[in-house]
């Protein structure tokens, strides 16, 4: 009796082992070959799988993004005010960034080859922040004097910053910790802003 295989069980171990191929070898220096040798299939039934590499590297760079996605929202949906879980969306991704760095190539790579997913996933994220933010603003916790969604903008571009950072200079960075410390205050100090007076 033949063996049953669960394709899309079979497609995430193929994205996986394309995951590490290219953040060890890079997008451009990658075959099919190559991954499917990582995913220990021949080459015949991963294209049974994807008929190309461009076809692995989509599924793969949705992939990416719906896990950016999830941890935005994981962060900002969990109980506390708006400020804090806008502070602990700073810790979280800050805790992600050794992760984020690994595979750091694999998601510039996204972000040029992949535009308008990139821009989908950007939008709905600085609608979400922005919406919190203005959550903050009506409980007086966050300056009301900060456009929510530029604020949102700054923010995401804070994070994305030092992912760029951490894939560049992974061993040149600070400690996690010091990077965690230091986006929650960021944030903070950005969102608290003092109201002029008037």
């Amino acid at each position: 009796m033949p063996k049953v295989v669960d394709a899309a069980e079979q497609r995430s171990r193929i994205r996986e082992a394309a995951r590490q191929v290219f953040a060890r070898r890079g997008v451009a220096g990658t075959g099919l070959v190559h991954v499917a040798k990582a995913a220990r299939i021949s080459r015949s039934n991963l294209y049974h799988y994807y008929p190309d590499k461009a076809a692995l590297f989509r599924d793969l760079a949705q992939e990416l993004l719906d896990e950016e996605e999830a941890l935005f929202r994981a962060a900002l949906g969990e109980p506390g005010s708006a400020l804090e879980r806008i502070e602990r969306l700073g810790a979280t991704v800050a805790e992600a960034f050794s992760a984020w760095s690994e595979f750091g190539g694999v998601l510039l790579q996204v972000w040029v080859e992949e535009p308008k997913k990139v821009q989908r996933l950007l939008s709905r994220l600085r609608e979400d922040l922005s919406s919190l933010i203005r959550e903050g603003q009506r409980d007086g916790d966050v300056s009301s004097q900060l456009p929510p969604l530029a604020t949102a903008a700054v923010l995401i571009g804070m994070v994305d910053g030092l992912v760029v950072q951490a894939f560049v200079d992974p061993r040149g960075g600070p400690p996690a910790r010091d990077v965690r410390k230091t986006m929650v205050l960021a944030f903070r100090s950005i969102l608290r802003t003092k109201e002029s007076p008037s």
